[in-house]
């Protein structure tokens, strides 16, 4: 396994585990103040996706 496919895997699932923190916090499961706001769970659904996809494409480059 190369640094690059190393660093790869490490972005893409941080961009998956914040991505899922901020949909669920956008839809207000997560959090106190109960607030929902479909702007940030979009954001958080498009970046966890964009996660899958990059772990994907390093996956794939092997």
């Amino acid at each position: 396994m190369t640094r690059g496919s190393v660093l790869g895997y490490a972005l893409a699932t941080l961009m998956v585990i914040v991505g899922a923190y901020v949909a669920l916090a956008g839809m207000g499961h997560v959090g106190e103040s109960g607030d929902t706001s479909r702007g940030w769970s979009f954001v958080g659904s498009l970046l966890a996706g964009f996660g899958v996809a990059l772990g994907l494409t390093v996956a794939s480059r092997r």
